[in-house]
């Protein structure tokens, strides 16, 4: 009889669920762990990684595997070697769900170059006061420059210029600021009234937060 209920015991004990089925499979104590996702108390578009141990954000910053609230990461930037902020394409509800994956990451392990263990939790902390990203307000060309007025004022990275923003189908070869919230966008040939311009995805060499899908005609 007590063989019975310690075999019974076990199997209960064995065919318990994990309450995070994230840990345990493919763990790797040699990776480093996410310890806590939190809000920006300070910008409710903006949330605060925490890892275990000290790692490095490559790129961008914003090609990570990270779920949280249907959002698309805009940027990326380490504040401490364990603490990284990551600039949101909305607001972040409070205590909203977040799971880390297992796809290509631009933040790892600079000793095993590894990004972090697969995890899931609710974002810590409460969320700051939320501001929309930029969006164009008014657009103006000459040859083949087009000039881009948004609603506020927009920081250059000084990252290399890329496609997310199209004029005619064109990437831009060379932008400068015009004004606090002005760009002045070169590109390869002249651009003509009725020219479709658009923007597709957060530009790496604008640091300012940008509202994408926008678009529309010169």
């Amino acid at each position: 009889m007590l063989l019975q209920r310690r075999r019974a015991s076990n199997a209960l004990r064995h065919d318990a669920q994990r309450a995070n089925p994230l840990y345990g499979y493919d763990y790797n104590p040699v990776w480093p762990s996410i310890l806590s996702i939190a809000h920006d108390e300070t910008d409710g578009g903006a949330l605060f990684i925490i890892t275990d141990r000290p790692c490095v954000l490559g790129g961008a910053g914003n090609v990570l595997p990270l779920t949280v609230a249907s959002l698309d990461i805009v940027n990326g930037a380490m504040i401490l070697p364990v603490k990284f902020r990551m600039v949101m394409s909305g607001a972040v509800p409070l205590g909203a769900a977040w799971q880390w994956g297992t796809s290509a990451s631009d933040l790892y392990d600079p000793v095993t170059f590894h990004a972090p263990n697969a995890a899931s939790g609710n974002c810590a902390d409460v969320p700051g006061p939320y501001t929309p990203p930029a969006a164009v307000t008014g657009t103006s060309i000459s040859g083949n420059t087009c000039t881009l007025v948004f609603d506020r004022p927009i920081i250059l990275s000084g990252a290399p210029l890329d496609d997310a923003m199209t004029f005619n189908g064109y990437a831009p070869n060379g932008v400068t600021s015009a004004g606090p919230n002005t760009l002045d966008l070169d590109c390869p040939v002249a651009l003509n009234p009725g020219d479709p311009w658009a923007i597709t995805r957060q530009p790496p060499w604008i640091t300012t937060p940008i509202a994408w899908p926008q678009g529309g005609t010169l």
